[in-house]
């Protein structure tokens, strides 16, 4: 599994610098490059933690090359609390989530001759009047925080862009389907601790909890991307869940694991972990949000991978004598036996 190049996508990420060109490349939605980095977000790690009517997002990007401006949006049914997340979390998901290797032996000079083996791997606020209203602003760790609700995607994208943000232009448009469902906005933006501080590498996870009856992950601005999209979504629950709804109906998300796991971040009885990926070739295709429903039973899945192990010369000169040898011991045997009967008949 490409760690880094997995997730979901509901974030519309973005630099802050004056007269910067949208250049979107990244699961969520938005990526805007700083005219002086060129940073990129080249991957995105979400968990999605779902028990009862509460549900909880945790992710985070991994960018490449340094970034002093860094920014996105993501919508959230509901009012959100903000925090930062766990920073080994998604090493640990990926290490639950791996394929198990699985060995099997071929014997020389059979090796890859499909004899015995195939011997291939498997594979700040703004007044109600301006039609933005400022719920909460904070600062967490590196990022400058800001919960908003507004009447229309024009007014948001006005707000935005007073507040220092660049957006391109289809994001009001991709933002009026969640106003109009009365979704919030959590707007979040690297907030540098010193004059020219910058971040690279993978950002401290952030963890948005909220109110939900359904289990839902954000898609719909990432029909703003313009280059492939690969989205991969953990989902804990109390049992295992399909995608009943696609951000794409052509795209058929990969089941990468299923299975009860055991993590202090993953406590009982949200414990059971369901793993999906997706490549989205068009993004422009993207019209909704995944939904995921309990799937019919709870059976377990893991990947596999077949390594083939050749046990060499010996091992192969054991099997083509030792086979005709016992055969020969054996036959000897069966006519001694048969000759001391008709001996024994005759006498």
């Amino acid at each position: 599994m490409r760690f880094w190049r997995g997730v979901a996508g509901v974030l519309a990420l973005g630099f802050v610098a004056a007269g910067v060109t949208p250049a979107w490349a990244c699961a969520c939605g938005g990526y805007l490059p700083d005219q002086e980095s060129r940073a990129r977000a080249y991957g995105e790690n979400a968990l999605v933690r779902h028990v009862g009517g509460t549900e909880e997002i945790t992710l985070s990007m991994a960018i490449n090359g340094s970034s002093k401006k860094a920014a996105w949006i993501m919508p959230v049914p509901s009012e959100a609390k903000v925090e930062l997340g766990e920073q080994a979390l998604f090493n640990r998901l990926q290490w639950m989530t791996r394929e198990r290797v699985e060995r099997r032996k071929t014997y020389w000079p059979f090796r890859d001759l499909g004899i015995m083996g195939s011997g291939r791997d498997g594979a700040g606020a703004a007044a109600p009047s301006s039609g933005v209203n400022v719920r909460e602003q904070m600062v967490l760790g590196p990022f400058e925080v800001v919960r908003l609700t507004g009447t229309s995607g024009a007014a948001v994208i006005d707000w935005l862009r007073s507040n220092a943000y660049v957006v391109p232009p289809t994001l009001a448009a991709n933002l009026t389907p969640y106003l109009a469902e009365k979704w919030e906005i959590v707007a979040v933006k690297l907030a540098p601790k010193q004059p020219g501080e910058s971040m690279s590498g993978a950002t401290p996870p952030l963890k948005l909890t909220f109110a939900s009856e359904r289990i839902v992950y954000p898609m719909r601005l990432s029909k703003g991307a313009t280059s492939d999209q690969t989205v991969t979504v953990y989902v804990a629950a109390e049992h295992r869940v399909d995608a009943t709804q696609l951000p794409d109906a052509a795209v058929k998300p990969e089941l990468l694991y299923a299975g009860r796991v055991e993590d202090e971040a993953l406590p009982a009885p949200a414990n059971y972990l369901t793993a999906y990926t997706a490549e989205y070739d068009e993004p422009g295709r993207i019209t909704d949000d995944f939904v995921f429903q309990r799937a019919a039973t709870d059976e377990e899945f893991q990947r596999v991978r077949y390594v083939t192990v050749n046990d060499g010369l010996w091992s192969t000169v054991g099997i083509l004598l030792g086979g005709p040898l016992l055969l020969g011991v054996a036959a000897a045997v069966i006519a001694r036996i048969l000759v001391r009967r008709s001996s024994t008949g005759r006498a």
